[in-house]
């Protein structure tokens, strides 16, 4: 199961119309749509409002098939949900605990190209990644903030616009941890 259809299960099993949920969510009627649809990928603000909307948790939201409360989960290399959203290419790891506080992701960035970049994103909750393979540059209010490398983290509040670019030629490749 996707974003997609987790949030379409969700929205049915509530009775929840999306012209409702917009309006619950302050997220658009065709964005919701185009999402369920998986023609576009919720950035994490809209994440966070519609999870608000349909009053689950963002964990929730995003845990796809089999739901548990266990908190022992094993994701194998390459199987954690995937989407994407611009520059980006995410693995949600244990997508099947709905309990989690944490959302590990495991985010691809392609090499830059000017017609691919997002917009810096802010929203609640706490962040960190790690670089596990690249350089990437570490965005703020429009400004590099620091050019990151392999072995490099950092921690930040989730409300702090900010954006991860990479300019090299490769894929650049960071474990990505929200605390939402």
């Amino acid at each position: 199961m996707n974003i997609g259809e987790t949030l379409r299960q969700m929205r049915a099993t509530r009775g929840v119309s999306l012209s409702r949920l917009a309006e619950r969510a302050n997220v658009s009627k065709s964005n919701l749509s185009k999402i369920e649809n998986n023609v576009i990928s919720p950035t994490f603000d809209m994440m966070g409002k519609i999870s608000q909307g349909l009053g689950v948790t963002t964990s929730e939201l995003l845990s796809q098939g089999r739901l548990t409360t266990d908190m022992l989960s094993f994701t194998d290399a390459g199987e954690g949900g995937k989407s994407s959203s611009g520059h980006y290419e995410f693995e949600f790891l244990f997508s099947e605990l709905s309990n989690r506080k944490m959302i590990p992701i495991v985010t691809t960035i392609q090499p830059h190209k000017s017609e691919m970049i997002s917009s810096p994103s802010s929203h609640g909750g706490e962040e960190f990644f790690y670089v596990i393979d690249g350089i990437v540059d570490f965005l703020s209010d429009g400004k590099v903030i620091k050019t990151m490398k392999k072995g490099d983290a950092v921690y930040f509040s989730s409300g702090l616009q900010h954006l991860a670019v990479n300019q090299q030629p490769h894929p650049a490749q960071l474990l990505w941890v929200w605390l939402a």
